[in-house]
């Protein structure tokens, strides 16, 4: 989103970006959706002739994964060139949330790829993002360029599937920052659901681990029979073996134990608590969105979860999940 007193922005990116909607929202009347800002500026852009060039720019993440995206953007000695570096800076930090990645890779006009060098480069700009994405993936974080669009990784995506197999005596738990809630399941029937207070702001990560497991126990004693497996959900990037790589329902907890002691928490629980039976756990917004798919019956789902924060996931035609990190609200 842009905002009329964002200071961040020139008066040339403010003409062509700042667009108010026909209909003002009412708590926030200077809001500015970016899809109306990026209708504007493609459509100057789209004049501009020879004034314009081509921007492409590549995100990797483990497994190969790569997001791929391009933007028209203006010649350096055009007056809306500033709004070409604003807009395509924000490009790549949706990217950021949407998918995750710790490989930023830029393609295009000199000056432009030097801009957002700097402003995704430790201090810059986008300072929040150049340290939080190595914390998500345990990788350095890094920004290059490349003289040609073949150069830049090719475009790949590995969906995974979950939430196919309901057999069984099975527990769940969703981690908000108000509480944990948990699940007992059997075939797919709930037999009971329990809510549990828990203070997010405690810096020791046995407190959590403890009132966790507390949490699962209770529901799991609800079941005829033992656990077979352990679904779960959690407010942040969470890998896809479960680790809570960058979990916000853990804030206080310091770095160097969270990763030696909350990274491996969920795994660890299944392993020492529950017999080392399979467990899953994904992110709130994706828990919808599987949800929803199964409601319905249907794929092709765009779920959010409104809680603290902001979750999305979305399930394709085949219900499998994009494998993204859906972290909307940064």
């Amino acid at each position: 989103m842009c905002q009329v007193t964002d200071p961040m922005m020139s008066p040339a990116a403010m003409k062509l970006l700042l667009v108010r909607p026909s209909v003002v929202a009412p708590l926030d009347p200077n809001f500015c959706p970016m899809v109306l800002s990026k209708r504007n500026y493609l459509k100057a852009v789209g004049k501009a002739g020879g004034k314009a060039a081509e921007f492409h720019f590549a995100i990797e993440r483990p497994g190969g994964c790569c997001g791929r995206d391009q933007l028209p953007v203006f010649a350096e000695d055009h007056e809306g060139f500033d709004a070409s570096v604003f807009l395509a800076g924000e490009v790549i930090r949706f990217m950021l949330w949407q998918r995750g990645g710790y490989k930023l890779t830029l393609c295009g006009p000199k000056k432009l790829c030097e801009c957002l060098t700097a402003a995704y480069a430790v201090g810059g700009k986008y300072d929040f993002e150049a340290k939080t994405m190595p914390k998500i993936y345990g990788e350095a974080w890094s920004v290059s360029t490349v003289d040609k669009v073949e150069s830049l990784a090719k475009a790949k995506e590995e969906p995974i599937v979950c939430g196919k197999e309901a057999s069984g005596c099975r527990i769940a738990f969703d981690l908000g920052k108000s509480d944990v809630k948990t699940v007992a399941v059997k075939d797919g029937e709930v037999l009971d659901s329990a809510e549990t207070e828990w203070d997010v702001t405690n810096p020791d990560p046995q407190y959590h681990y403890d009132l966790i497991v507390k949490a699962m126990k209770a529901t799991a004693a609800k079941l005829p029979g033992p656990v077979v497996a352990i679904g779960g959900s959690a407010t942040g990037a969470v890998s896809a073996n479960s680790e809570a790589t960058w979990c916000d329902c853990f804030p206080n907890v310091p770095p160097d134990v969270y990763k030696e002691k909350v990274v491996p928490i969920f795994n660890n629980i299944a392993k020492n608590e529950f017999g080392g039976v399979p467990i899953k756990v994904i992110n709130d917004g994706e828990v919808t969105a599987v949800a929803g798919g199964q409601m319905v019956g249907e794929g092709c789902l765009f779920g959010i979860s409104l809680g603290s924060s902001e979750g999305s996931g979305y399930v394709y035609g085949d219900g499998s999940l994009t494998g993204w990190i859906n972290e909307n609200a940064y």
